[in-house]
């Protein structure tokens, strides 16, 4: 059966294409918007490295079907956006008691989705490139065109690259390094495939850069193990009429299995609500009683927080998000910089963001290090080269207290 893969990135609506047989090899492949593609029953969405946002963290205690619908909350602290804007997706990690999270914002995949729904072309599955490409043992994957690419860590987790040339390594990589081989948990190697026909980069790394093949993701195996990122609300609608002739022996006991599941889920399902209905009231009679009857509950250690900023104020005391307060934490690792290197500054929501102008991508890196030392978190976009020296965007904001 042939497959459309349709590569997805920030300018969707042209987007590269490539129809491919069982095996794998190439039918056709073109660039056009989703309407002049050609038709196909099984569409598999790539998304780019940059639209999405991977990161590992402990396990949640409770029940799944609890903390999943807290993932958003939990990949605020490293989005940087709106909760109601992210889309998570769990997966297991190769390190015990950990879990993998892939965040994608949801107002976009949700346009692209339905997009191609409306071209007659339904995504059964959408996975990220950075996680497509085979992971050698005791390495790190490094695809890259010359001017940006994408970094595989694990099974799970990668990272997009972005700001580096044929002389200068992207500055994130020189950063995960760095801390990594500080702490003795840098790959053994990273294995460098090219994504076309750029000259091979000469690094200055602290771990060997190895050669490998080329890379191109309209001929790349797709593993089952790889994510789905359509899951949860957007999951995809089951198929169960495909193959039914061939499939009734396993029809029939599916049916029985399922009727089962159906009868002590419903069980458990009447448990859950009761026991959830008892929480529920619960908070809302603390919460309630801590700040009042008509206080609305969403997210209780959130609105806890921010009810506390709200009281600080109220007492004519400042709270550690307020602009002053990080303004003045951040001139800490910022003052050191040559007058005119702070292009503009912006504050937003406890967030403040720096438009930077400095010499060369090292001391992005050496800026980035102070910072973290003073207690933010913080996130590098934008960067490119200007000739005269290295502009990019650096977004702050205080380490959430635990």
């Amino acid at each position: 059966m042939n497959t459309l893969r349709i590569y997805f990135s920030t300018g969707w609506h042209d987007c590269p294409w490539a129809l491919c047989d069982e095996s794998g090899r190439i039918l056709q492949q073109g660039i056009s918007p989703l309407a002049d593609m050609p038709p196909a029953r099984d569409c598999v969405g790539i998304l780019s490295a940059d639209r999405v946002l991977m990161f590992t963290t402990p396990e949640p205690a409770g029940k799944k079907r609890r903390w999943q619908r807290a993932l958003p909350y939990l990949a605020e602290q490293y989005t940087l956006t709106d909760p109601e804007d992210v889309h998570a997706v769990p997966s297991a990690s190769a390190e015990p008691g950990m879990i993998s999270v892939s965040v994608v914002a949801k107002s976009w995949l949700k346009q692209l989705v339905t997009a191609s729904k409306a071209a007659g072309l339904p995504l059964r599955r959408v996975i990220a490139e950075t996680l497509m490409p085979d992971l050698p043992a005791d390495s790190w994957l490094l695809v890259w065109d010359g001017q940006s690419g994408f970094l595989r860590t694990s099974v799970t987790t990668g990272l997009a690259l972005d700001c580096g040339n044929s002389q200068t390594p992207p500055l994130t990589l020189s950063l995960v390094l760095r801390e990594l081989h500080v702490n003795a948990g840098a790959p053994k190697q990273i294995v460098l495939r090219m994504s076309d026909a750029s000259v091979l980069p000469c690094w200055d790394l602290p771990v060997p850069l190895v050669p490998g093949v080329a890379w191109d993701w309209r001929c790349a195996v797709i593993s089952d193990a790889t994510p789905n990122l359509l899951w949860g609300d957007f999951s995809p609608s089951i198929r169960l009429l495909d193959g039914l002739s061939k499939l009734k022996p396993a029809l029939h006991i599916l049916l029985a299995a399922l009727s089962i599941e159906v009868a002590g889920s419903h069980l458990e399902w009447t448990m859950l609500a009761h026991e959830k209905n008892l929480l529920r009231q619960q908070t809302e009679h603390i919460f309630h009683g801590t700040f009042g009857e008509d206080s609305e509950l969403v997210d209780a250690p959130l609105q806890m927080q921010r009810k506390l900023a709200e009281l600080h104020h109220t007492a004519g005391v400042a709270d550690s998000s307020d602009f002053l307060p990080l303004l003045d934490a951040a001139s800490q690792a910022l003052g050191t910089l040559k007058t005119g290197a702070v292009l503009s500054l912006n504050y937003a929501a406890g967030k403040l963001e720096f438009d930077l102008k400095l010499a060369n991508a090292a001391e992005f890196q050496a800026i980035a290090q102070k910072v973290k030392k003073n207690g933010f978190q913080f996130r590098l976009s934008d960067m490119h080269d200007q000739g005269d020296g290295t502009v990019g965007k650096m977004t702050l904001l205080r380490e959430y207290l635990r």
